[in-house]
């Protein structure tokens, strides 16, 4: 959700909160997707831990979303109980709405967050808002094109990056803008040679320029950077994600931007940053090259029960390793036994250089510093889906064409016991286990 609905809902669950609606409460989210994690992230941040994630989807079910179990409605004690909260951010809260109700749950038991749909005036407003912050960006840089990355996945802004030499070359662009809608994009754009990056003060700026390209018929003179967008309702190639082979890079180089596919990928060349990493490592106390960073935290795809990490910190532990999780704040605390550590995404990797291991979940990350030569192990659910296709075949480090030296691991949570084993016997001699 953009920083215009977060605050409104993080407003909302405040204001329930202060009023003690949540107290001796027991708080469901229905529905995986980004938006519910970053729910799952307000409420913590109010320091409320909800109990479990609904999903219907049957190959979510007994999955992880935010460290938390997704389950059937059917595995939900009592649904109807009054102490429990039922809350839904999703564009099916439709059908949501009567299957909670037909379980017993009162209407007043479930949240619905999402804002109201806009109406016309609303869009046309956007529209008018959109073209004005054109107008901002055309005095400020003159009348170029500009190229917007609407979301803020760190993944795909270093995938842009991997491809932008050899588009900006083949379509003779010598000047253009890079709007960006965070400050990690920002600085993921920062390791290859992108000019005239321009993050916007705020997100819902990036939805006024859609809404503009949209409405106004010289949109020629904006692109967007993304294989699609929900916004966009005339494009449908989100539909094809997975479908005969056209995965995360297929997709970014045929559909964004439409280069043969003999073109491939390519790293940044690392920056000397050798001085700032040194720091961090003597600020957090890490022996270089007998460190192992792990990054138990994702924004989209399933992650892995707290359990599973603790247990593998314990072992690499003992196995004379420095561990450290790569920690976003209280929302993302250090597992139990290991390091909290905070590097900025512009010197992940040669951060992940000097550490010498990485261990993580899929996620935008693991892009980033997939040019490394550092020892890398990505984990992938073997039941999360995307689109046509398994998580891991969609965003495989592998098939993407950005790395060949990882080790990725597709899981189920009947050997998760089996998948510390296999990650101890990559990093460690296996006569020493």
């Amino acid at each position: 959700m953009y920083d215009a609905e977060l605050r409104k809902v993080t407003r909302k669950l405040r204001f329930r909160n202060a009023l003690g609606t949540l107290r001796k409460k027991t708080v469901y989210l229905f529905g995986v997707s980004d938006n519910t994690r970053q729910v799952i992230q307000i409420l913590r941040e109010l320091g409320m831990e909800p109990c479990n994630v609904i999903d219907n989807d049957r190959t979510k079910q007994n999955s992880y979303c935010a460290r938390l179990r997704v389950i059937s409605l059917d595995e939900a004690d009592s649904p109807g109980a009054s102490e429990k909260i039922y809350m839904i951010y999703s564009t099916y809260w439709r059908e949501m709405l009567p299957q909670l109700m037909k379980y017993g749950v009162k209407r007043r038991n479930i949240w619905k967050l999402n804002p109201a749909q806009d109406c016309l005036p609303e869009l046309l407003l956007k529209a008018y808002r959109g073209k004005r912050y054109r107008e901002r960006l055309r005095k400020k840089y003159g009348d170029i094109p500009v190229f917007l990355c609407p979301y803020t996945g760190s993944g795909d802004i270093y995938l842009i990056g991997t491809f932008w030499d050899e588009y900006i070359r083949r379509n003779h662009i010598e000047d253009y803008v890079f709007v960006v809608i965070t400050g990690a994009c920002k600085k993921v754009a920062s390791l290859f040679d992108i000019k005239n990056v321009e993050l916007v003060k705020k997100k819902e700026y990036a939805q006024y320029l859609i809404d503009y390209y949209l409405y106004d018929p010289e949109k020629g003179k904006i692109k967007l950077l993304n294989d699609c967008w929900a916004q966009v309702h005339t494009n449908q190639t989100e539909w094809f994600r997975g479908y005969k082979g056209l995965y995360f890079t297929e997709l970014f180089r045929r559909f964004v931007f439409d280069l043969p596919d003999d073109v491939r990928p390519r790293h940044p060349a690392y920056k000397d940053e050798s001085e700032c990493v040194r720091e961090l490592f003597n600020k957090y106390g890490l022996p270089p090259g007998k460190t192992i960073i792990i990054s138990p935290y994702s924004n989209t795809l399933s992650d892995l029960p707290e359990w599973f990490w603790e247990g593998l910190v314990e072992k690499l532990s003992r196995k004379g390793y420095c561990v450290g999780t790569n920690s976003g704040g209280k929302t993302e605390p250090a597992i139990a036994g290991s390091k909290e550590i905070f590097f900025p995404l512009d010197i992940a990797p040669q951060f992940i250089e000097r550490a010498g291991g990485f261990i993580g979940v899929r996620s935008g990350l693991c892009d980033v510093i997939s040019g490394t030569s550092a020892r890398k192990v990505i984990l992938y659910d073997a039941r999360n889906r995307f689109y046509m296709g398994s998580a891991y075949e969609y965003f495989s480090l592998r098939r993407m064409g950005l790395c060949e030296d990882v080790e990725e691991i597709e899981y189920a949570d009947i050997d998760m016991g089996n998948v510390i084993d296999r990650i101890l016997r990559i990093f460690i001699d296996q006569e020493d286990i």
